[in-house]
């Protein structure tokens, strides 16, 4: 009798599980892909910082930051959230700057956007407008879905350098 209450409860756990994630929205959820289905939909960030602004020694590293024009650069580290894997891990860091205007945001770009009161760092995907003027979409280079439309509003940051 003990055995047939486990099965019991065993299945109306799985169906509970099965009900509750189907119930969730597509957005709300982050499905990884396989790795090939991750590496066909990867775009390159825009290049912004020529290689003749960069020198390379044996103790430091020196990245002239002209070619951003002033913009606000800070340094940043990321949370272990795997959406973001192969491109970012727990342990990377980046450069990155505040944009200063759409025109400033690419397909392509890694970019720090607030929704819900959290801060995502997500790959532009597309970018387009509509009645409600610029928005972007974006994905995790390590998620099925998207996070839908992006505002300009709410768009914090662009990274322009990772280092893992």
């Amino acid at each position: 009798m003990k055995i047939y209450s486990f099965m019991v409860l065993f299945l109306l756990g799985m169906i509970a599980g099965v009900l509750l994630l189907t119930s969730l929205p597509e957005d709300q959820l982050e499905m990884p892909l396989q790795k090939e289905e991750r590496e066909a939909t990867l775009l390159a960030p825009k290049d912004r910082i020529r290689d003749d602004n960069i020198q390379v020694f044996n103790d430091r590293i020196v990245i002239d930051l002209k070619d951003l024009k002033g913009r606000k650069v800070s340094w940043s580290a990321y949370a272990d959230t795997e959406s973001m894997i192969p491109t970012l891990d727990n342990g990377c860091n980046g450069l990155e700057f505040v944009p200063a205007s759409p025109k400033d945001l690419h397909e392509g770009d890694v970019i720090a956007f607030e929704k819900n009161n959290r801060l995502i760092i997500h790959r532009i995907q597309k970018i387009g407008q509509d009645k409600e003027g610029w928005f972007a979409i974006t994905k995790g280079d390590n998620n099925q879905y998207t996070d839908g439309k992006v505002r300009w509003a709410e768009v914090k940051y662009v990274t322009f350098g990772i280092i893992c």
